[in-house]
Order: C-alpha cells, then structure tokens, then sequence
C-alpha cells in the first residue's frame, strides 16, 4: 500500500478522497467507490499502487489511438477497480470486483516496458486514473526513457489531478458514453460534465481521441450521434477522432449487440461535423482507414490491426512531430513522433 494523493482528513478519522468527482466519504477500514482507495487508520491509501492486473503488448490501434503513433505496439496494463459502475461493463471481471494482484516496484514495471521494444506504456483494461499513484512514478520514468504514456479512460477527473497527469502523459483516449446527463447517472452511476470539462482541458496541451459505445435503444439514436459530434467539433475542434464502437450485451445489460447498419448511420452522420471518424468491433472497410481531410489522399491504410502509413513528411508542433499529407502538403492531426 502507499499513501495517496489527493484527500482530506477529517475530524472522526474519516477521510475525503478528492482525485474524481465522487468525493468519497471514506470511514476507517472502509474503500472509495472505485473499491482501490481505502481508509487505513485515518490515512487514505492506494490499494492497487503498482499492482498490474493484466499485461500485454498491443497493437496502439487496438487502444484505439488512430492518430498517435500509427502502427507501433505499446505495453498494455492497467488497475483493479473503476470509479464507474456500468451496466455493461466490457471488463467486469477486474473492474466490479476487488482481486488480489502481486505489488511490482515502478523500476520493474519500467523496465518491462523498455524491455518490450515498444513505443511506451497505455494504461488502459480498467479505469487508470486511480492508478493515480503508480501513473505519476511510473510515467515520470517512462518519459525520463524517451518513451509514450497513454491513458484510455473514462475522463471522470477532479481538474487539479488531472492537471497533474498532463505533465506525463502523452496521448488520451476518453470514452464518452452519452450526451445525456441521465444516461450517466442511470446506467453509469457517474456524471457527463467533469467527463466534458476534462476533454476540453485535454486537448488543449495532448493528444486526444474520443470513443463512443453505441448501446441499442440507449444512446444510438441519429439525433444524439449528431450532438456529440456537434460538440466535438464545437468544443475539441473537426481534427478530434471520433471512435464508433459496436456494443455486444455484457454484465447487467442484456440489450441486442448493434446493429452492423446503426453504426455504418452513426459514421454517416458523424462526419457532417468532423474530419475523421471511425468504426470499431465490426469490419468496417474504408472506414478505417485515415484520408486527408483537405485533398482525400489516402493517409493510413488499416486492415485489422495492420498498418501501412503513406506519408513521410513532418511538421513540429507542441513537442510533437505530425504528419503533412503528400499530396497536398496540409498538416493533419496524426502524431508520428514525440519529444
């Protein structure tokens, strides 16, 4: 266990948790709603500090970040637990139940990352950000190896913690489930607007991406496919990529998988508003692939997880290195390098 970060001891030995916008009540001997937050002794602890629950090595697209790093593999792990409670939770087993993970040091998790030849460290599987602690140690020496951090999460943030994540990591992918305040409290036990303000805060200094899970009869309706590609490009700008994914019934939610054609309407109506938008969990053809959005060439080329990158050219910006189309030498959101 390591003491956390982020919390505020109380008079009768309780603590508050202020890393995500629960703001946990935690009695002593008791977890935060993310189950890895626990009141020991009046002090609050990471439960799960450098306790990988699962680890692989994994192509940067399956993440999915279709605009970072195109076509490297990145070293994949990430936390027991989630401030979230979804009905259709894709990853229950680790994170709607406590488990019992072995504690590795920040060094040994690095070295493993730098050992794999990859182009850094996603934390993903779960919700990463409590796995506030181990980020901030681990990411620091990842950084400190030339190599990328990566979250893909649920954005459910406290604004001062994650400003503290900006300073090590590198690219997000945030899931945003639904447009409607009710869809969040109903099937998610959470709140859409710290998920709205962390975005924003975001892609004003990272790389960001955004995913949306269409679930049928929940939030697959053209009209909200439209509002959240209105906000992204209102808000997070028309070079945010947008990630269409294709729900399949999982943990408390027994609704039908979605239809193949809800999403091929979801990406028709999406891209009134932006530039590149994709489709997951389904063959999606040339709606995988990656055009530019001045002249259509043909950028990035993706069967499957395979990759074939068809621009050479770069332009710096923001400590990053970013793609220029060959044809007609426009900048395009696409990050092939960092610094």
């Amino acid at each position: 266990m390591k003491e956390a970060a982020w919390y505020t001891a109380t008079h009768d030995n309780a603590v508050l948790c202020e890393l995500c916008p629960h703001h946990c009540r935690i009695q002593p001997g008791k977890n935060g709603i993310c189950l890895t937050r626990g009141n020991r002794g009046g002090t609050l602890h990471s439960l799960n500090y450098c306790r990988p629950v699962s680890t692989a090595l994994d192509p940067i697209e399956k993440k999915p970040l279709y605009h970072f790093l195109p076509g490297s593999s990145i070293y994949s792990t990430g936390p027991n637990g989630c401030t979230f409670k979804c009905a259709f939770c894709q990853n229950c087993d680790i994170s709607q139940q406590p488990r019992h993970i072995p504690e590795v040091s920040p060094n040994a998790l690095v070295d493993q990352v730098v050992q794999s030849a990859s182009a850094g460290i996603a934390y993903t599987y779960s919700e990463p950000f409590i796995w506030f602690e181990t980020i901030m140690a681990v990411g620091a020496r990842i950084k400190a190896s030339g190599l990328a951090n990566v979250m893909v999460s649920n954005g459910f943030y406290n604004p001062q913690p994650l400003n503290d994540l900006l300073s090590v990591v590198d690219a997000f992918n945030i899931d945003i489930k639904s447009m409607q305040e009710s869809f969040y409290r109903r099937l998610c036990k959470a709140s859409l607007g710290p998920v709205l303000q962390a975005c924003e805060a975001i892609k004003k200094k990272r790389h960001l991406e955004i995913t949306n899970l269409l679930i049928t009869d929940e939030n697959d309706s053209a009209d909200e496919v439209r509002q959240l590609a209105r906000y992204i490009a209102h808000n997070l700008g028309g070079d945010t990529p947008l990630h269409i994914s294709r729900y399949f019934p999982r943990y408390n939610l027994t609704h039908r998988a979605t239809a193949q054609k809800t999403l091929l309407d979801a990406w028709t109506c999406a891209r009134e508003h932006l530039d590149f938008v994709y489709i997951g969990n389904m063959p999606a053809g040339d709606k995988a692939n990656t055009h530019c959005p001045a002249c259509n060439e043909l950028l990035i080329m993706r069967n499957g997880y395979v990759t074939k990158c068809k621009f050479s050219k770069i332009s710096e910006s923001h400590n990053s290195e970013k793609a220029i189309c060959p044809q007609c030498k426009a900048d395009v959101s696409i990050v092939i390098g960092i610094s």
